[in-house]
């Protein structure tokens, strides 16, 4: 490993510092934009020089830290906004839309808020994936496609030296699978509901939302839109589908009411949630402190509640219904998750 400064001589007599840089097994050449004309004195020559040599000295650390997986200061430091657009500007092939619609994604998942290379972690990227799956208005493979751009660009932010060794091997585990007919989010069982109401949270409204999404099935984009004049007769929700522009009339179940506090006015917001990625950081530190190890998002709340259906005995028709669901076929999922438990259970009986 090395970097060595050279010059380059043109036909005019000018010269132009690059560096020679020798890594991996590779040769690579950086030209800097620093010139020595023909008729230059000897101070401007030595002016030149000197600062050739401080970016080649620079050059030259930046990839010993690359090496060793630490990132300067100086690049942890840097805007990953104005990285991706740069990334954009550069990129022709075919796909470039599918990359700017993961980065128009990303802005919105992360309230277009400026982000430094070091602020790109494990749990910014895992709750950017969850959101793209749950809660950014997407279907089939378009979550997927997304992600997977978006990793891309991570992939190269880490060997430009933006991202360090160890977070971007850790944000490469992450994906999102393609569709199938198996339910892949967790889901809580009524004795892990049990303790997380018991459970301290970070933020009240990120817990009463939660609570109330496994009892009523609401989603997080539902509940944050969620105003008293939804509430009818207290008993009686009346929502609107995103998905299928519908607007449904459901019970609540007294179970949910509970978590709904006391009545506002009209127009006034039932729930008061913060950013979607505070939301998520409350939902980690939460059912970690509850003792919950499952990996759970605010949409396994929705999911929750539709395995609780099916074990209290409703029938698929009656849980497509209560999810707002257009066809069954989007409910069979849970029926294949609740046989899994059932036969799990069957499994577990003990012998005499």
């Amino acid at each position: 490993m090395g970097v060595k400064l050279r010059l380059k001589e043109y036909k005019s007599g000018t010269k132009t510092f690059y560096l020679d840089i020798y890594h991996n097994n590779q040769r690579t050449f950086e030209f800097l934009e620093i010139r020595i004309d023909k008729n230059a004195t000897s101070n401007d020559r030595k002016e030149k020089k000197e600062l050739a040599e401080r970016v080649r000295a620079k050059r030259e650390l930046e990839l010993e830290n690359y090496v060793h997986g630490t990132i300067p200061k100086h690049r942890k430091k840097a805007n990953f906004n104005d990285y991706y657009q740069e990334f954009l500007n550069s990129y022709t092939k075919k796909d470039k839309r599918m990359f700017r619609y993961a980065y128009e994604k990303f802005l919105d998942y992360s309230g277009h808020k400026s982000i430094a290379a070091y602020q790109i972690d494990f749990q910014l990227i895992e709750g950017y994936r969850d959101y793209l799956k749950e809660k950014a208005g997407l279907t089939g493979e378009t979550p997927y496609d997304y992600f997977a751009r978006f990793k891309r660009v991570l992939k190269k932010a880490f060997k430009d030296g933006l991202i360090d060794q160890n977070r971007y091997l850790a944000i490469s585990e992450l994906s999102i699978k393609r569709i199938g007919n198996q339910l892949k989010k967790q889901v809580l069982s009524i004795d892990e509901i049990r303790s997380l109401n018991n459970t301290e949270c970070g933020n009240e409204e990120v817990k009463r939302a939660f609570l109330f999404s496994c009892f009523s099935g609401l989603g997080e984009a539902e509940i944050r839109k969620l105003t008293w004049s939804r509430i009818l007769k207290e008993d009686k929700i009346m929502i609107f589908r995103e998905k299928s522009k519908e607007q449904i009339i459901n019970d609540i179940p007294k179970s949910a009411i509970q978590f709904l506090g006391d009545r506002g006015k009209n127009e006034d917001l039932i729930f008061k949630l913060p950013s979607n990625v505070a939301v998520s950081k409350n939902l980690k530190n939460w059912t970690k402190k509850a003792g919950i190890t499952k990996n759970i998002s605010f949409y396994c709340a929705r999911h929750t509640f539709a395995t609780q259906l099916l074990l209290s005995g409703a029938d698929v028709l009656t849980v497509s219904n209560c999810m707002g669901h257009s066809s069954t076929k989007h409910t069979t999922m849970y029926l294949n998750y609740v046989d899994g438990l059932k036969t799990k259970a069957i499994a577990d009986l003990p012998s005499l």
